[in-house]
């Protein structure tokens, strides 16, 4: 794990974000520059835009290998931006096919271009991921769809609840953002290739079908019209990434929370050292949630970039290509790595049931209360039954009295326990979470 104050800690040394990072890392992107180089030139020596011996030639020269790297990283800082003396080299390699590199293209077509590439090579498999999460939460809420445990509301004890209710909305929530983040990639698969200001004013006789032929060769949609300066696709990238991220990071603060030494109701999948402290030799801390939350809140402004770069200048806009790209990047570094993380988390997390009874026991029967002031409205009415319910509650957890003896005194005898009640109030969680399972994973 580098040791580094920008490292990302647990996260980067999960095989998610180690795979992310290789793809946007400077071999990768260049990989997806000479992909966008090489697919032109085919494209246009198959239309006889340029010769077909040229576009040959190109792709010959068009390896990573064949890169002169430290030259094009000096010439890249003189100019600003790598394409320019990316085609230069690419030139040279293909000797005198080398005035046919970048053929009616501009530099925004090839990074534009590549960043989608990278992006949809790095979210594919992060997708996968997640949806190989779902059937773990789902398998995980059936086991325990009728453990009982205590409910929380503003952290305090509200009404009992199953494990596996809590368990089934963390999937409904990872499913639903999984759906809208592999929407919004498919959405953003598109090509750019416009020439200039994206009018492909350099090919006015073949730049559509060019365009075509290119977007099919790497499998990219083929838009309307050129995107150089409409952005929403990338913001709705980045939201959903940010949304997916989210959803992991609310599922880890539950678990981390459950975790505590008060609550004591879930633990984090045993391993030697893991979540030591360096001074408390009794501590387990809850690491692997701890950067699942951190990686959902690292993303939360990275939207505001990307939705400032649609407010871009006329036809080409200056002052964001770079921090949109940064942005995406770590924010799909960061939910690589989290889903990675998630997976190992659900598939070796501990489930105290004898904790959680405990937990639902230890207010000596004022987690009832709701269902016991529901019984009393049928009696009393909802108003008077729920100040009936308040004092009671105020006598039982000074310790003065029990919560079924303060209740019968309050209202003159006695009342069925509520607590005896539990298949019946469970009714309807049990309905919604097979509602959440059928539906997120149908058996």
């Amino acid at each position: 794990m580098s040791l580094a104050s920008t490292a990302p800690g647990l996260l980067s040394e999960t095989a998610g974000y180690r795979r992310a990072a290789a793809i946007f890392g400077e071999a990768g992107t260049v990989d997806a520059y000479l992909r966008f180089e090489i697919a032109l030139a085919r494209a246009q020596g198959d239309l006889g835009v340029i010769p077909a011996e040229a576009a040959g030639a190109i792709a010959k020269a068009c390896r990573l290998d064949a890169l002169d790297m430290d030259t094009l990283r000096a010439r890249a800082a003189r100019v600003g931006y790598p394409v320019v003396p990316l085609v230069t080299m690419l030139a040279e390699l293909a000797g005198e096919h080398g005035e046919w590199v970048h053929y009616g293209a501009t530099t925004q077509d090839v990074m534009d271009t590549a960043q989608v590439l990278q992006i949809r090579d790095a979210l594919g498999p992060a997708l996968d991921q997640a949806a190989a999460l779902e059937p773990a939460l789902a398998d995980l809420a059936e086991r325990h769809r009728e453990t009982p445990m205590a409910g929380r509301s503003k952290l305090q004890h509200a009404v009992p609840m199953s494990f596996g209710y809590k368990v089934a909305l963390w999937l409904d929530q990872v499913h639903r953002c999984r759906l809208a983040l592999a929407g919004a990639l498919d959405s953003a698969s598109v090509l750019q290739f416009g020439g200039a200001i994206g009018t492909l004013s350099s090919l006015p006789q073949s730049g559509l079908e060019v365009r075509r032929r290119l977007a099919a060769a790497l499998d990219l949609a083929e838009p309307d019209i050129s995107w150089h300066v409409s952005r929403d696709r990338m913001a709705a990238l980045t939201s959903a990434v940010a949304t997916m991220l989210a959803a992991l990071g609310k599922m880890a603060l539950d678990i981390a929370h459950m975790m505590s030494t008060e609550v004591g109701e879930l633990r984090e999948p045993a391993a030697e050292g893991r979540g030591a402290s360096s001074t408390m030799p009794q501590k387990r801390n809850p690491v692997m949630c701890e950067a699942i939350v951190e990686a959902a809140r690292s993303v939360q402004g990275a939207s505001g970039v990307v939705l400032d770069a649609m407010l871009q200048e006329h036809e080409r806009g200056l002052g964001h290509g770079y921090r949109e790209r940064a942005v995406i990047c770590d924010a799909i570094l960061s939910l690589s790595g989290a889903i990675s993380l998630a997976r190992e988390l659900i598939a070796g997390l501990e489930v105290d049931t004898a904790s959680m009874l405990r937990n639902l026991e230890r207010t000596n029967g004022l987690i009832y209360s709701e269902t016991t002031m529901m019984r009393l409205a049928e009696r009393f009415g909802r108003l008077k039954a729920h100040a009936i319910l308040h004092d009671v509650a105020r006598q039982v957890c000074s310790g003065e009295i029990g919560f079924d003896e303060a209740l019968a005194a309050a209202i003159g005898g006695s009342t069925p326990v509520a607590s005896v009640d539990a298949a019946r109030r469970m009714e309807t969680e049990q309905a919604m979470i097979s509602s959440v399972l059928s539906r997120a994973c149908p058996r």
